[in-house]
């Protein structure tokens, strides 16, 4: 049986004037964060090209073992208050837009023999 796979898509634009400090957040602090969040199996950042993802033009794809990990997610943060901390770091250099769930199900993809 294959196996789906499940991201969570977040989006952000820099915020005018921080653009030095926000690539040096995401280097130093922000993509270790995604990547140390339960159940996280690859986390990958893509900048949107020709203005076709609209006011945002990062996202950050991360992808999920299971949905079950977006619940120890909460659980992680309630827990470790002080991992999570760029958090609010980011807020000053950063716009977030809006997330959504992606995947792709192999039952889902119709390939006439």
């Amino acid at each position: 049986m294959e196996e789906f796979r499940i991201y969570v898509v977040w989006t952000a634009k820099v915020k005018p004037g921080k653009t030095k400090e926000a690539v040096k957040c995401w280097q130093e602090r922000g993509k270790d964060l995604f990547e140390s969040s339960p159940g996280t199996k690859s986390v990958r950042t893509y900048a949107v090209q020709f203005g076709l993802g609209g006011e945002y033009d990062i996202e950050i794809w991360v992808e999920k073992e299971n949905y079950a990990s977006l619940d120890l997610l909460d659980k992680d943060m309630d827990q470790n208050p002080q991992k999570y901390s760029p958090i609010k770091e980011a807020q000053e250099l950063f716009d977030w837009g809006a997330s959504r769930i992606m995947g792709d199900w192999p039952e889902s993809v119709f390939i006439p023999e």
